[in-house]
């Protein structure tokens, strides 16, 4: 709906064949296309398109950077300029872009990297330093107490234990997070490398750089491993050019794996702490580097992770994750001396190696986290439950929000076959009805789990009939998950057949030809067939022509004016708004009066005076409108069919011509005054400009301006209001 709303909005090449005027906004874009913009400079263009840009691209995505070079500060402002990981943004570059706004947001993380301050030279004026900017545009909004909401849902990792360390020990357990189905296991495991890391010389960790290349090769070599992503996260710039080389050269010895990697949707990522933030992979291979040297002595020195603020790049390192993280490490845990070191980093990479280790049981218990109390019934239900034969656990997950009671599968006993919801603790704490009963099980089941609702009134009323639906549930969930198994065999049987043939295929027959659109993440849409114009203002204009077989006496005799107040009220009812000139040569047609006289012009005023209708003057014409008709309200134009009577300028009024003008700026965007009139006038069917017509195009677009339909700039270019 979304797309089809603001693609409404694009301008169309031309109506009825007619090509942009070159005068107009999408005249002057085009005529830029087919230069390849020679003699144009790019923020030139846009100064010239102001309203054109705003509707073919209506949300921008442009670095601070970009914006100054290419958005002018006189152009028209955004509605809302969004700045994403402004942690890292200096405010110094942002405030151009914001002067470009009329509203701003401002979305960031102050516990995760801040601006890198390598390339630049330190200067603070001592004398004013209160006027000092903060660290980063994030900082500074903090400070002076803008509005603010706390975004707590984790939505990258599908696995708790992946981002359960950084909850704990970096966001006091604040982040809402969900257990997963297999929450009796971690996803986040320690390889020990027998290596050592190599300070005096290259600074290199030969040993992990081969584990991690060895799992790369590994993985992109399994055709079930390799549907999952891979990135990897070294601590230094030394390592991660090592495992780049060591990864080129094997891409050498297999260069089907490149192929495989180079055509995915997410290729193979080696990057370090200071550049990581913002990327996310399924699977993140993380190079600790640093440990014991040749002789096994351990410096206390982890590169940017001693620095101030380290941990900050330690958080964003570990949470990269979606489904698994693998961390390689030729120093254990035990040989960290945080006695030997003050630095928060150091301490948290501890940690995390700890936890990395041995699970749940290491995270860091911090003295302000009140552990949720166990809603009174639960163990009690559980209980019962185990009474039928289930192994059950209750509580599960590391944050706020607890699944109430997982039944563990028999055949699987680190995974969970059903889950169950109770209406106690993560009710009350579920600020809105759609968070309990519409989000929090969306995402449970996102993540892989069968739930059940248990409410606490059937249970208190009827125990037994709670624990037959129990039973009935965890029957229902056993034989989906038969189905399931049976479904992913059957599709990774047909995906390698699929997988060869195409790789059957001659190279140049693998490209997706035709209609239909690779958009990446698969989705495939088909190309849409490009459409003629079609306004929902414009009208096919077929004037009335009733037979008559009456003559100008009858008309003037009195004896038939009813029958003329029928055949006016039916003009009336047909074309208005009509001109009183068009209409009286209409209803004089239907008559056969041939000579307009006093008499004629009388008999016509009579019977239009017994029709209820209004009229407006528009300069030397008259219009009649029917009295439920609102003329500030009309916006249809009304246009003659090819090979039809041509119709009468001077039955055009100034809100049909408004309305043709709107398509006109619909059509071509922003465009000079003159060209305007003459693009209004080919639409309503005039090909050549006369007097009169210029005339009436004219008076109904400054009616326009002067209503606020439309806007004139200072340059003499009309946009829409």
């Amino acid at each position: 709906e979304l797309v089809a709303k603001l693609s409404a909005n694009v301008p169309s090449a031309g109506l009825s064949g007619n090509e942009a005027s070159a005068g107009s906004e999408m005249g002057i874009l085009k005529k830029a296309i087919k230069s390849n913009g020679r003699n144009m400079s790019i923020r030139k263009l846009f100064d010239q398109i102001p309203d054109l840009l705003r509707r073919l691209c209506p949300c921008m995505l442009m670095s601070p950077i970009s914006v100054a070079q290419y958005i002018d500060p006189g152009f028209p402002k955004f509605d809302l300029v969004i700045f994403d990981e402004a942690s890292q943004l200096p405010t110094s570059e942002a405030v151009g872009t914001i002067a470009r706004g009329e509203n701003v947001i401002v979305v960031g993380d102050p516990k995760q990297l801040p601006p890198t301050s390598f390339f630049q030279v330190s200067k603070v004026d001592e004398e004013n330093e209160e006027k000092e900017d903060l660290e980063s545009l994030l900082d500074d909004c903090l400070a002076i107490s803008m509005p603010q909401e706390y975004l707590k849902w984790h939505y990258r990792s599908r696995h708790e234990s992946l981002i359960a360390y950084s909850n704990r020990r970096y966001y006091d357990n604040k982040l809402y997070t969900f257990p997963s189905p297999n929450d009796l296991r971690s996803e986040v495991s320690l390889v020990r490398v027998e290596g050592f890391y190599d300070k005096g010389k290259t600074k290199q960790n030969k040993a992990e750089a081969g584990a991690v290349v060895a799992e790369i090769v590994r993985r992109l070599s399994d055709p079930v491993l390799r549907q999952d992503s891979i990135g990897v996260v070294t601590f230094s710039q030394v390592q991660q050019n090592l495992i780049d080389d060591m990864l080129s050269d094997e891409f050498a010895k297999h260069p089907e794996l490149e192929d495989y990697d180079r055509q995915s949707k997410e290729p193979v990522f080696i990057k370090n702490l200071e550049n990581v933030q913002g990327d996310e992979r399924d699977v993140i291979l993380f190079s600790v580097g640093y440990g014991p040297d040749r002789d096994g002595k351990v410096s206390m020195n982890f590169g940017p992770l001693n620095r101030d603020g380290g941990w900050r790049r330690l958080n964003v390192a570990i949470s990269r994750a979606r489904k698994q993280m693998i961390v390689y490490a030729v120093i254990r845990p035990e040989q960290i001396d945080e006695g030997r070191t003050r630095s928060e980093g150091v301490a948290g990479l501890k940690g995390f190696l700890e936890y990395a280790a041995r699970g749940e049981v290491a995270l860091p218990v911090r003295g302000n986290l009140i552990e949720k109390k166990e809603d009174s019934l639960i163990p009690e239900i559980a209980e019962a439950i185990r009474g039928l034969g289930y192994d059950v656990k209750t509580q599960i997950g590391c944050s706020e929000f607890k699944m109430d009671i997982g039944i563990v599968d028999p055949e699987e006993p680190d995974t969970y076959l059903l889950g169950i919801l109770c209406d106690g603790e993560n009710c009350y704490h579920s600020s809105t009805a759609k968070d309990r009963f519409v989000l929090q099980p969306s995402v449970l089941r996102g993540l892989g789990w069968k739930t059940m609702r248990l409410w606490t009134l059937e249970w208190l009323d009827d125990p037994e009939a709670v624990l037959e639906r129990v039973k009935k549930a965890v029957e229902e969930a056993t034989e989906s998950k038969i189905t399931e198994k049976a479904e992913v065999e059957d599709t990774a049987e047909g995906e390698e057949a699929e997988a060869a043939e195409y790789e059957a295929l001659p190279a140049g027959e693998k490209s997706i030809e035709g209609r239909m659109v690779d958009l990446g993440n698969g989705l495939v849409f088909e190309r849409e067939e490009e459409k003629s114009f079609a306004s929902e203002r414009r009208r096919d204009w077929n004037p009335i022509v009733p037979a008559g077989k009456y003559t100008q006496t009858d008309f003037n005799s009195g004896n038939f004016d009813s029958i003329i107040e029928s055949v006016m009220e039916g003009f009336l009812r047909e074309e208005c708004p009509v001109s009183r000139q068009v209409l009286q040569k209409r209803v004089f047609g239907a008559f056969n009066v041939l000579k307009k006289n006093a008499r004629s012009e009388e008999t016509f005023e009579r019977v239009l005076g017994l029709i209820p209708h209004q009229e407006v003057e528009e300069e030397d014409r008259i219009f009649c409108w029917l009295s439920g008709q609102d003329p500030a309200e009309w916006d249809i134009y009304r246009v003659s069919k090819p090979y039809a009577e041509p119709r009468p300028v001077d039955d055009i009024c100034a809100a049909e011509v408004c309305a043709a003008a709107k398509d006109v700026l619909m059509m071509q965007g922003s465009i000079e005054k003159k060209e305007l009139i003459r693009e209004t006038a080919r639409l309503l069917g005039f090909s050549r400009m006369g007097k009169n017509i210029e005339q009436v195009m004219t008076f109904g677009i400054e009616e326009g301006i002067r209503k606020g339909v439309f806007l004139e700039r200072e340059d003499g270019m009309v946009h829409m209001g």
